[in-house]
């Protein structure tokens, strides 16, 4: 930035700050220059000014103030909405036009053109308003003129009503470039109809049309006093051109006069007229319907923005019904090869260019592509590629016309590219520009012959279908492949299984039959010799030997349980803890309690073993070691899994304490089985505070 931008930025800043403060205690705002703000909206925070000026336009609660360097929109709806304006909105609703005022408020960047979103806005007195500043065209459609009283003169194309805001808005010509001129209806004195291809000169405020990037769209002006929307040359008398003359030597700058045929009509939008070999698209706002057929006459001015001259701002009455022209049988080769002879010769093409003409052909459908104005569809006539467009009707029957198919094409020839601004010739040599065909109706399209069944899309989705249903085969394959090993698998581990449950029994019945009955006996006998032994001191001995007999046979009595688990043979984990319980309660007079809140059916034999071990080494610690009141066993489920939780009343212990001891082999053994399982194992114990073990078995776990 060039070191007297910095400067000004940092003057008007300073300016900024000083009226602030003034005004906050009490004194003189200072007054910023208007033609400063645009440097001050660029900072951050913005900026509060204070300027004064004469109000030199006025539409609802919005105004322009200008002062001696420049002008400025207060964008008074902005600062309501932002809870900002502390003026009363009736004060500021009775400004009118010639009234200077002062104006506090932020530097904001605005839309197009920096504005202020006002705080106060304060009327001191009136003012005549600046004089307009003289019509620099340059200036003006460059928006530089913007929120300044400016002077502008043009040929009025048109009209519009804005009853909304009471205002005519005219589309005005300078030259070639038009702007609109927005006029209070109270300050014309005329009607609007009698300055349509008039010369006029107007005073006002210029503003801008611009779009949500801030880009200048069109200028416009804003007339609100009587008498600055003058007529200076009266509208010329029309000239009659044939419709093929439109936009030829000698062309002015005003309305033409010519008729034709309508080939085809959007009411508000357009229509298309034809004369013998020329067609012509003419642009208006009249929603009066024309028929196809109907000889019309359009009042307009030439419009040459695109590749072929048109009439814009038109007005069209019907002259005569009539019946709709037949289509020129015309193939696009030919039209492109006479417009491209024309060109070369410096002539103009005979018997004409054909651009605009209702022509008809036969065409190889390539591709249809539908969309939201009714789409296109891809042409191929002969070696000439084509696209025929439509509105939202036309691809009714398109749609059910497959790439492939030969139909005979009718509809409105034009180059590509009309109604969009044409680019200069290069020195390339001249060709005509391709030709886009503009479809009326479903019926432009008539089927010839169909397309042939296989079709490079149809071969593929059967090509696509053999190799998934050949991919979903082998993926069955797979599959049943796996499920087969994992059957193989079930089996093999039943097998083994029932071979160890068979084996567990056979041992259990050994025992039983050896061990068992030996203890038995030996029992016997000690409490013979003991009562035979009158020696106080051997029967104590006796006595006492027969206390250690009777636990090993307590021992070898939950040994034999043990291999004779119901877990083993019938796979019930509810059964097996219930019996396990029923037996335990046969050693203790503690009450063993016993919840059972889910049925753990699917768990595996393998799981349901080790499940059991655990809970009675938790039963049998909480009865050898803690002294409890009772013990509860619970077996529950939660969204992880099945839960199991051994808790006591006890003395309880420390858990960390007794985990780093030698000798401890329950508790050892007890995380050896967790682990074993896939499961969780925590001990939550405290001295004098009892006892709860939880075991969570996750639901794929797999034992």
């Amino acid at each position: 930035m060039r070191p007297a931008a910095v400067l000004a930025i940092l003057c008007a800043t300073c300016c900024s700050a000083a009226g602030l403060a003034g005004k906050v205690a009490g004194n003189e705002p200072a007054i910023s220059p208007i033609a400063d703000l645009p440097a001050l909206e660029q900072i951050e925070p913005q900026p509060i000014v204070t300027v004064r000026g004469v109000v030199t336009f006025k539409l609802w609660e919005g105004l322009v103030v200008q002062d001696d360097t420049a002008g400025i929109w207060i964008e008074v709806t902005q600062s309501r909405r932002m809870n900002l304006l502390e003026t009363d909105i009736a004060t500021v609703q009775a400004l009118r036009e010639g009234d200077l005022v002062e104006v506090t408020g932020r530097a904001n960047r605005g839309g197009y053109a920096p504005n202020i979103v006002p705080v106060t806005v304060r009327k001191i007195g009136e003012k005549p308003l600046p004089p307009a500043r003289p019509y620099d065209r340059n200036r003006f459609f460059h928006g530089l003129d913007d929120c300044l009283r400016v002077e502008a003169s043009g040929i009025v194309r048109g009209f519009r009503d804005d009853n909304d805001n009471g205002r005519w808005l005219f589309l005005v010509a300078d030259v070639t470039r038009e702007f609109w001129v927005d006029v209070a209806k109270a300050a014309l004195e005329a009607s609007p109809e009698s300055f349509v291809d008039a010369g006029i000169h107007c005073e006002g405020v210029a503003t801008a049309d611009f779009n949500s990037r801030g880009q200048l769209i069109r200028p416009r002006l804003n007339v609100s006093s009587n008498g600055a929307f003058q007529l200076v040359n009266a509208p010329r008398e029309v000239r009659s051109v044939p419709l093929a003359d439109i936009g030829c030597y000698p062309d002015t700058a005003h309305r033409v006069r010519a008729q034709g045929i309508v080939t085809y009509s959007m009411p508000g939008s357009f229509l298309y007229l034809q004369s013998g070999f020329a067609g012509v698209l003419v642009e208006t706002p009249s929603t009066e319907r024309f028929a196809d057929g109907d000889l019309v006459e359009a009042v307009g001015f030439v419009n040459d923005a695109s590749p072929v001259c048109g009439l814009g701002e038109a007005s069209v009455r019907r002259l005569r019904a009539g019946s709709q022209p037949e289509p020129i049988a015309i193939h696009p080769r030919e039209i492109i090869r006479v417009n491209t002879l024309a060109l070369t010769r410096y002539e103009t093409a005979d018997p004409g260019d054909y651009y605009g003409c209702l022509i008809t052909f036969p065409a190889t459908v390539v591709d249809v592509n539908p969309g939201r104005d009714g789409g296109e569809i891809r042409l191929l006539a002969d070696d000439v590629g084509v696209t025929a467009v439509s509105g939202l009707l036309g691809l009714i029957k398109a749609r059910a016309i497959e790439p492939g198919s030969l139909v005979q094409v009718s509809g409105i020839a034009r180059p590509a590219g009309e109604g969009r601004r044409q680019i200069p010739a290069t020195a390339e040599p001249m060709t005509a520009p391709p030709i886009e065909i503009l479809l009326r109706s479903p019926q432009d399209l008539q089927l010839l012959r169909a397309a042939s069944w296989w079709k490079p899309q149809r071969l593929a989705a059967v090509i696509a279908a053999l190799a998934a249903t050949v991919l979903a085969a082998v993926a069955w394959a797979l599959g049943l492949r796996r499920q087969v090993a994992r059957q193989v698998a079930i089996i093999e581990e039943k097998l083994q299984f029932q071979a160890i449950a068979g084996e567990r029994l056979r041992i259990a019945r050994e025992f039983h039959d050896t061990l068992e009955q030996d203890l038995a006996g030996i029992a016997l006998r000690l409490d013979a010799a003991a009562e035979l032994t009158e020696d106080i001191t051997s029967r104590s001995v006796l006595e006492q030997q027969r206390g250690l007999l009777e636990q090993v046979r307590r021992e070898t009595h939950d040994f034999l349980w043990d291999l004779r688990d119901p877990a083993r043979t019938d796979g019930s984990l509810m059964e097996s803890l219930g019996s396990q319980i029923a037996y335990l309660q046969t050693l203790t007079n503690v009450p063993l309690r016993l919840h059972l809140e889910t049925d753990a059916s699917r768990l595996s034999a393998a799981l349901q073993f080790h499940l059991l071990r655990i809970v009675r080494e938790a039963v049998t610690n909480a009865l050898k070691h803690a002294e409890p009141s009772f013990v509860e066993v619970r077996l529950g489920s939660t969204a992880a899994g099945h839960t199991v939780e051994i808790r006591n009343d006890g003395r309880g212990f420390d858990v960390a304490t007794c985990s780093a001891l030698d000798g401890h082999f329950g508790l050892r053994g007890m995380a050896e089985r967790a682990l074993r399982m896939g499961a969780t194992l925590s001990i939550d114990s405290h001295p004098d505070r009892g006892t709860t073990v939880r075991l969570l078995i996750p639901g794929g776990s797999a034992g």
